[in-house]
């Protein structure tokens, strides 16, 4: 809580630096299924090798995807699938998290990302959080400038979505060898 209270006011300085986006989401994903070895749910990650840098914090990015790829993961049943895709968009990436998972109702998906907010009340915090990751993660998105939200069909899936500012200097440097 107080993470995300220091995130919401500002107080706390991003530690920013060039990543790349997929050996994040493979070491994030790595994370996420070893932290749940009874789960099988397959991970799956399209994340093309030649994105632009991100200029982030490695540490609160870390936080954003683990706690998408985590609630995708938990909810998803056993057989399912979890996709993490990231592709250009408009001078920034777009890093989106889907699954094949129940889906929220759409009255739900307004309220997500509030503190405390749990589309299902009944689930205890073994199987659904404390209520404030989403929160978190909407913090860190919007303190590196970018935004967040979530689409969802019930019964289908959902999928949340990031956008943030790529860094295309710093990716035309890599690729250039320098």
């Amino acid at each position: 809580l107080l993470d995300l209270s220091q995130l919401e006011s500002g107080a706390v300085p991003l530690a920013r630096e060039p990543i790349e986006l997929g050996p994040l989401v493979q070491r994030v994903a790595g994370d996420v299924t070893a932290s749940r070895p009874e789960r099988t749910v397959e991970v799956r990650s399209e994340v093309p090798p030649d994105l632009p840098l991100l200029d982030a914090d490695p540490e609160r990015l870390h936080q954003v995807l683990f706690n998408l790829l985590d609630n995708a993961y938990r909810f998803t049943p056993t057989g399912g699938v979890v996709t993490v895709r990231a592709a250009r968009q408009n001078g920034a990436l777009r890093v989106s998290v889907q699954d094949t998972g129940p889906g929220i109702p759409a009255e739900h998906l307004p309220l997500v990302f509030e503190r405390f907010y749990r589309a299902d009340p009944s689930r205890s915090r073994e199987d659904g959080g404390t209520g404030i990751g989403l929160a978190i993660a909407r913090s860190v998105v919007e303190a590196h400038g970018g935004k967040i939200w979530a689409e969802s069909t019930v019964g289908k899936g959902s999928t949340f979505s990031f956008v943030l500012p790529a860094d295309e200097v710093e990716s035309a440097i890599r690729e250039s060898g320098g």
